[in-house]
């Protein structure tokens, strides 16, 4: 019997024959993303804990913040083809972590997230505040994707708690107009066709399953062009159903 890392080079290797654009791509994209450290469980369990806190104190607050910058640090680990991890203070911004690959599946990872093979890098923001976070953040990223990192990294992260100003929530009606964040990342991608995408805690707590980054990222990916007005669907649903009354009914199963 083949053993996991065998299973898990052969997916790989038909993900080379595959378009990207191919609905068969999607399955086996999820080897792109395993969870290989037990530690990130536990992490994702502290966490929950804390955002059920309804007053931290700061010695919490700044724990949070260490706690998450861990979780994010397991997560890119578990991308195939990921070679470069770095989180350090330049002689310009401050990076909470900067990932990048040089092997054939990183090239893959790239592919399904929409990135060149010129900027195939991912800069990670990780945010563990109780507030939404606000447009100066998030312009900040757009800045430092543009000047300092304008040749190698293509795609921007935010690893939130509760999102960012101008997205959509659960539980909000369809948006109808932009603001705020939501409208810097729009335009921040007509102008550099680079891309910043959100995650809050829903979204993160998701991440101790197989596959489920590249699922998130590519929804999300997706949005930025659709722009739904609504949060991106949880990667429980494997199908996405944006529909109204009389056209939606038609996906339910016949009985």
């Amino acid at each position: 019997m083949p053993s996991q890392e065998e299973l898990v080079q052969s997916a790989l290797d038909t993900l080379a024959l595959l378009n990207r654009d191919d609905p068969a791509s999607d399955k086996l994209a999820s080897f792109l993303y395993t969870v290989k450290d037990p530690r990130l469980s536990k992490y994702l369990e502290q966490l929950k804990e804390f955002t059920q806190l309804k007053n931290p104190t700061l010695p919490q607050s700044k724990q949070a913040g260490e706690l998450l910058e861990q979780i994010v640090c397991l997560v890119f680990r578990g991308l195939q083809g990921a070679t470069s991890f770095k989180s350090f203070q330049s002689a310009g911004p401050q990076y909470d972590f900067l990932v990048s690959g040089d092997q054939l599946a990183w090239l893959y990872v790239c592919n399904q997230l929409y990135l060149k093979e010129n900027q195939r890098g991912i800069v990670v923001e990780a945010k563990a505040t109780k507030d939404r976070l606000p447009d100066k953040q998030f312009a900040r990223l757009c800045s430092i994707l543009d000047l300092n990192l304008s040749s190698t990294v293509g795609l921007g992260i935010f690893f939130t708690l509760n999102g960012a100003a101008g997205f959509p929530q659960s539980g909000d009606t369809r948006q109808r107009a932009i603001s705020d964040c939501r409208l810097r990342q729009v335009i921040f991608h007509a102008k550099t066709q680079k891309r910043i995408v959100v995650l809050d805690k829903n979204d993160i707590f998701e991440l101790g399953k197989n596959g489920s980054l590249i699922q998130i990222l590519v929804r999300k990916i997706r949005d930025l062009d659709e722009l739904s007005g609504l949060p991106t669907t949880s990667v429980e649903q494997t199908q996405e159903i944006d529909l109204p009354d009389h056209l939606k009914h038609l996906y339910k199963d016949v009985i």
